[in-house]
C-alpha cells in the first residue's frame, strides 16, 4: 500500500485523501476525464428522462425544418426575381454575412456575463481543480462550456439555413460539413473576445463589482447596437422606386467585409458550394478559432492562479450591522399573503442584489425601446394603413412576451440552486412556493406586455378597437407566459445548473417555447375578429357587441387555462421531485 497515486504527493495532507478515489475512477493526466464526466452526466440525464429529451429533440427538429424550408423558398425566390438577375449570388452571400453578423452580436452580448460565471464562479470549479489534472485543461473545458452556453443556440439556428441553401443550390455533400465547421469556428470569435473582456474586468474591476461592471458594459454595447441600427433607417427601403431599389441591390451585393470573420465564413461557405472544402478562408477561420479558445483557456488558468478573481469576492471588509431593521413599506402588503408573500419578498431582494438577475430588466427596457422606435419609424399614411400595421403588432406582442419569458419566468425556480433543499426544510408548501414565484415574475411581464400594448396604440394612433385589442393581447400574454414559464420551470427544474444561462437550454425550455408560441398563435387567432372589424368598419364598437364580449371571454379563458394548467402541473411535478418519487 506504499504505492503513490499518479500526480498526487503523499506528503500533501490536502490532496492525499482524494487520490485513491480519483485514481480508482481511472483519471489520467489528459483532458479526456473531464469530457467523460460531462458525457456520463448527459447520458444519465437522458436515461432518467428519455421521453423529455426525445420531445425536446423532436421540437428542435421541427423548428429546424421550418427554418430550412423557409430558406429554401427564399433562395429560390431570389434566384427567380427579375430585379436581381446576375447579382443573386452576391446578394445571397451578403445576406448570409448579415445573418451571421447579427448572431455574432447576440453571442457577444451574452458571453461576457456567461464567461465570468462559467470560468470563475461555477459551482463545480473547486472540485475539478482538486483533481490530479493540469489547471489549463480544466479551464479549457470551462472555455468549451462557455462556448456551448453562448453559441449553441445561434449555431443551431444557422444550420437549417445552410441546409436550405445547399438544397436550393444542389451543393455537393462536402458542402454541409465544411459549412458547419465554418459556422462553429465563426462563433468562437465572439466567445474568445468576451472571455478576454471578462478577464480584463476580473483584473481591473473593484472587488465584488465585476458582475455590475460586466452588466454595465453589456448595456452600453446593446445601446450602441440600437443606435447603429436606427442610424441605418431600414424603413426607407419602402420609399424606393424600382430603379432606386435596383441600385440598392447592386450596392448591397458589392458590399464586402472580407477582412472581418463574417466575411471569412461567407467566403468559406460559398467556396464549399462549388466543392472547395479546404479553402483559405476556412483554414484561416478554424485556425483563429482554435488559437483563440486555446489561448483564453491558458490565460484563465494563469488569472486564477495569480488571484485575479478578487473581483468576485463580495466581502468588502465591513462588519454586518447587528441591529434589526423594520420591514420596507412594500413588504407589508405581501406579508398578508403568508409564506407565499415571504417567497416574493425574498425573490425581490435577491433580484435587486444579483446583477445577473436585475440586468435582465435593463435588457427588457432596451428591447421595448427597439420595438417602439422601430414601430414609430415606419411612415404610414391614412387610418386604414395604421390599423393594418397595428393588427400586425397585436399578433407580434404575444410572440415577443413569450421570448422574454424564457429568460425571465422559466428559470426562477431553478435559480434557487442548492438552496432549494434548505428552503424545503421550512414550513413551506410546494404550492405556496410555485405561487410565490409566479407572483414574482408576473408584475414585470404585466408592465412589459401592457406597457407595449398601450404605447403601440398611442404611437400608431390606431382606432379604439385596435387599441383595446393591443392592451388585451399584452396583458393576456403576460399572465399566460408567467404561468407557463414558472409552471414548466418547476416541472423541469435544473437546480444543479452551474450557469443561469444553461437553464433555458433544456427539454423543458424547448417545451416552454413550443407551447408559448402555440399560445401566441392561438391568441392571435382569437383577436383576429376585432382586428378585422377595425379594418372593415373602423367606427364600429366591437367590444360592446355580444361577439366582442365573446372574443374577450375566449381570450381570458385561453389565458387562464394555459396559466393555471401549467402552474398545477409544475406544482405536482415539483412535489414528486421533493418526495423522491420522480
Amino acid at each position: 500500500m506504499a504505492r503513490r497515486e499518479r500526480g498526487v504527493s503523499r506528503s500533501d495532507p490536502v490532496a492525499a485523501p482524494a487520490a485513491p478515489s480519483v485514481a480508482a475512477a481511472g483519471f489520467g493526466a489528459g483532458a479526456w476525464p473531464l469530457v467523460a464526466l460531462r458525457a456520463r452526466a448527459l447520458r444519465n440525464a437522458v436515461r432518467l428522462a428519455p421521453l423529455r429529451y426525445a420531445l425536446g429533440v423532436s421540437l428542435l427538429a421541427a423548428v429546424g425544418w421550418g427554418i430550412g424550408w423557409a430558406t429554401l423558398r427564399g433562395v429560390t425566390f431570389v434566384d427567380q426575381f427579375p430585379a436581381i438577375g446576375s447579382i443573386a449570388d452576391a446578394a445571397l452571400q451578403r445576406s448570409v454575412e448579415a445573418l451571421v453578423t447579427l448572431l455574432m452580436l447576440a453571442v457577444a452580448f451574452s458571453v461576457l456575463t456567461t464567461a465570468i460565471t462559467t470560468l470563475y464562479a461555477s459551482d463545480d470549479l473547486p472540485f475539478l481543480l482538486a483533481l490530479p489534472l493540469e489547471a489549463p485543461r480544466v479551464f479549457g473545458l470551462k472555455v468549451v462550456e462557455t462556448y456551448l452556453s453562448s453559441a449553441l443556440v445561434p449555431a443551431l439556428l444557422t444550420v437549417p439555413v445552410l441546409v436550405g441553401l445547399g438544397l436550393a443550390r444542389d451543393a455537393p455533400w462536402t458542402f454541409y460539413p465544411a459549412a458547419l465547421v465554418a459556422v462553429l469556428a465563426l462563433f468562437a470569435v465572439p466567445v474568445t473576445l468576451g472571455a478576454l473582456a471578462a478577464l480584463v474586468l476580473m483584473r481591473v474591476a473593484p472587488a465584488g463589482r465585476v458582475k455590475e461592471a460586466a452588466t454595465a458594459l453589456s448595456v452600453v454595447l446593446a445601446a450602441g447596437l440600437i443606435l447603429g441600427l436606427r442610424a441605418l433607417r431600414p424603413e426607407q427601403l419602402t420609399d424606393l422606386t424600382p430603379e432606386e431599389f435596383e441600385v440598392f441591390l447592386t450596392t448591397f451585393a458589392d458590399l464586402g467585409v472580407g477582412w472581418l470573420p463574417p466575411g471569412w465564413a461567407s467566403s468559406a461557405i460559398w467556396s464549399a458550394l462549388d466543392g472547395a472544402v479546404a479553402s483559405a478562408a476556412l483554414l484561416l477561420l478554424v485556425a483563429a478559432a482554435a488559437l483563440g479558445l486555446w489561448g483564453v483557456g491558458r490565460l484563465a488558468a494563469v488569472a486564477y492562479r495569480e488571484g485575479w478573481v478578487r473581483g468576485l469576492d463580495h466581502h468588502h471588509g465591513r462588519a454586518a450591522d447587528p441591529r434589526s431593521r423594520a420591514a420596507a413599506w412594500w413588504e407589508w402588503p405581501l406579508a398578508r399573503l403568508g409564506p407565499t408573500g415571504a417567497v416574493v419578498v425574498k425573490d425581490v431582494r435577491v433580484l435587486m442584489r444579483d446583477p445577473t438577475q436585475w440586468s435582465q430588466l435593463l435588457v427588457l427596457v432596451a428591447l421595448a425601446g427597439v420595438y417602439l422606435v422601430s414601430t414609430a419609424s415606419v411612415a404610414v399614411e391614412g387610418q386604414r394603413f395604421r390599423d393594418a400595421l397595428g393588427t400586425l403588432n397585436v399578433a407580434f406582442l404575444g410572440f415577443l412576451v413569450t421570448g422574454v419569458g424564457v429568460r425571465l419566468a422559466f428559470p426562477v425556480v431553478s435559480l434557487e440552486g442548492e438552496g432549494w433543499w434548505l428552503l424545503r426544510t421550512g414550513p413551506l408548501r410546494t404550492r405556496s412556493l410555485v405561487l410565490g414565484k409566479f407572483l414574482h415574475a408576473l408584475p414585470t411581464l404585466l408592465v412589459l406586455g401592457g406597457g407595449l400594448g398601450i404605447a403601440q396604440a398611442l404611437v400608431l394612433d390606431v382606432t379604439p378597437v385596435l387599441a383595446t385589442a393591443s392592451v388585451v393581447a399584452g396583458l393576456c400574454a403576460a399572465v399566460a407566459v408567467a404561468g407557463l414559464g414558472v409552471g414548466l420551470g418547476a416541472a423541469f427544474p435544473r437546480f444543479d445548473a452551474t450557469n443561469p444561462a444553461e437553464i433555458p437550454m433544456s427539454p423543458g425550455g424547448l417545451l416552454y417555447m413550443t407551447i408559448g408560441l402555440a399560445y401566441a398563435a392561438a391568441l392571435t387567432t382569437v383577436l383576429a375578429y376585432p382586428a378585422w372589424m377595425a379594418l372593415v368598419d373602423p367606427a364600429s364598437a366591437v367590444w360592446a357587441t355580444p361577439e366582442g364580449r365573446l372574443v374577450l371571454l375566449a381570450a381570458v379563458t385561453l389565458t387562464a387555462l394555459v396559466a393555471l394548467t401549467s402552474l398545477a402541473f409544475g406544482t405536482w411535478r415539483l412535489h414528486r421531485l421533493e418526495t423522491g418519487r420522480e
